[in-house]
């Protein structure tokens, strides 16, 4: 009997490992043959392509954007086509800001100016001011200091 079990948990080792090798086989040839034939026919086929909704929010999800980015855009059906640059900008600053020395280089990408005040705030200054903290606080917090000598 254990010789049986033996001999059944080889084969399914022998059809684990055969099928892992076709798989790996399937990859390399679509990697290497198939892939570039599909993606020559697929750019030949957006050649005239333009910017729609559905691009959009392809190129949105394809980044991967947070809670944040809602909170910013709001909803994406309703952004009018103007904007559009201004989403994709967004999310891609979204993408790239979990440090800020990663949004310093979007922005300048971008030729965006970033005011040090901006990335700066702290995120109870900015739930406070949202929040409808007292109108002294949040002057106090935007008011420039002065410079020192």
């Amino acid at each position: 009997m254990r010789e049986i079990r033996h001999a059944l948990i080889d084969i399914d080792r022998q059809l684990e490992e055969a099928a892992r090798a076709k798989q790996q086989l399937d990859a390399e040839r679509w990697r290497a043959e198939l892939r570039p034939r599909a993606m020559r026919s697929f750019a030949a086929c957006t050649a005239k392509l333009t910017w729609s909704r559905a691009l959009l929010k392809l190129v949105v999800d394809e980044l991967y954007p947070d809670d944040l980015f809602t909170e910013l855009i709001g909803n994406l059906d309703r952004v009018p086509r103007r904007q559009w640059a201004h989403v994709v900008a967004i999310a891609v600053a979204l993408r790239h800001s979990w440090r800020r020395d990663g949004l310093a280089r979007i922005a300048k990408r971008l030729q965006i100016s970033l005011r040090s005040g901006n990335t700066g705030t702290s995120a109870a200054h900015s739930t406070r001011i949202r929040s409808g903290a007292r109108t002294r606080q949040v002057k106090r917090a935007r008011r420039p200091t002065p410079a020192r000598r």
